[in-house]
């Protein structure tokens, strides 16, 4: 998508050093859902989440981490489906492997994950509700992923900031433990946040930002319910401690923004929606590489078309419930999925705008030509790659 340069200039080069990144996982417990008539029903008229595989999808791309050895492992919160006390046992003990092999892993929570009254075991054509946790029983879980080995935590949330190497920290900040208020960055919090960039701008070491929903409104688009309240305030720390760059997810939506200081908000994909992806940071010499890396399950045969087709069908079901009376409806909605899957992946430089299609969808009564022309407005990019300099300024 573009470069930027830090002010950090005097900080002393990078040993080669790799971060993975997983984002928006949705683990869930296979104790709850015996795949029946609701949950079959709920997950496909969602978001395009691969649902049906959400357990092979994790357990293989952990093995992968524990693979490929990278010198951390970020998961950026949501680590759950709907926060059941169930799935987070069973996901910890998942991350415990990785940890075990060697591997720190960084976890934050996401909105997903505490008592949201939607914590529900799925059986038949029903669901009851199950226990989910809370911020403490949360800590006790998680702990152990990054905060128990941190150079500082804070009191009053599950914020952490962990050193990586002597000049490379990652600042983990926690803004959904206030009950009833996910997506609340209090005045605790920030405080702790400031504390700790001064501290690195003492120590001569980069910081690198993960929170789960965005720093920045990336578009007019996802301007609702994406970032969080008082990230403006946030956003102006980084900007003046020079934090290399923010880690997001919460969208499902591979997307690149930068602040007008140049702080860039890099949201990975969820790990569940197709191309599935994961984030994979470099840090080499005087540079930050960062890319969006489709990930497979070898053992589930076609995995990338399954995932594909599920998104696809999922987004054509949806462009065709708002064409009951068009005589078009299958190539209108056709048209839109295509659209979805590329905006989704992050390659809105590969959307075919076809100029025939778009008029007759100006003429439906739906939301579907405002979200077209939006997505025109913007730069048609690929947003699966970004690369810093963290070189001065010029």
């Amino acid at each position: 998508m573009g470069k930027r340069k830090s002010s950090f200039a005097e900080y002393d080069d990078f040993e080669p050093v790799t971060i993975y990144l997983a984002t928006d996982t949705h683990y869930i417990s296979p104790s709850l859902t015996d795949g029946g008539e609701y949950y079959q029903n709920m997950i496909r008229s969602g978001d395009g989440k691969f649902m049906p595989y959400n357990k092979e999808i994790n357990e293989a791309f952990l093995e992968k981490v524990i693979e490929d050895k990278p010198a951390a492992l970020i998961v950026a919160g949501d680590l759950t489906f709907n926060g059941a006390r169930e799935s987070h046992e069973e996901y910890a003990a998942m991350l415990r492997k990785v940890e075990d092999a060697g591997i720190p892993v960084l976890a934050i929570p996401g909105n997903h994950d505490f008592t949201v009254k939607r914590a529900a075991r799925f059986s038949g054509n029903a669901y009851e509700l199950v226990s989910s946790i809370d911020a403490g029983e949360y800590l006790q879980l998680y702990k152990d992923f990054g905060r128990e080995d941190s150079l500082d935590f804070d009191e009053t949330s599950l914020s952490y900031i962990y050193e990586v190497t002597p000049n490379l920290r990652i600042l983990c900040v926690d803004v959904n433990t206030v009950a009833g208020m996910s997506g609340l960055l209090t005045p605790g919090t920030l405080s702790f946040v400031e504390e700790q960039l001064q501290k690195a701008r003492e120590d001569h070491a980069y910081v690198i930002s993960v929170t789960h929903q965005t720093l920045l409104v990336h578009s007019e688009l996802t301007s609702q319910g994406m970032s969080f309240i008082n990230s403006d305030k946030l956003l102006e720390l980084y900007e003046e401690y020079g934090v290399v760059a923010n880690l997001s997810g919460h969208m499902h939506i591979q997307h690149i923004a930068a602040s007008g200081g140049g702080v860039p908000d890099i949201a990975t994909g969820s790990l569940m929606t197709s191309p599935n992806y994961y984030g994979e940071l470099t840090f080499s010499g005087k540079k930050m590489s960062y890319r969006a890396v489709p990930f497979e399950v070898k053992d589930i045969p076609d995995f990338a078309k399954a995932s594909h087709d599920f998104l696809w069908d999922n987004a054509y079901k949806q462009g065709k419930e708002n064409l009951s009376d068009s005589d078009d409806a299958d190539e209108l909605a056709g048209f839109f999925a295509d659209f979805n899957v590329a905006y989704i992946a992050g390659r809105s430089d590969l959307i075919s705008w076809d100029e025939e299609v778009l008029k007759k969808w100006k003429k439906t009564d739906t939301f579907v030509p405002r979200y077209f022309e939006l997505v025109q407005e913007e730069d048609a990019n690929d947003f699966t790659e970004y690369e810093i300099n963290l070189d001065e300024k010029n």
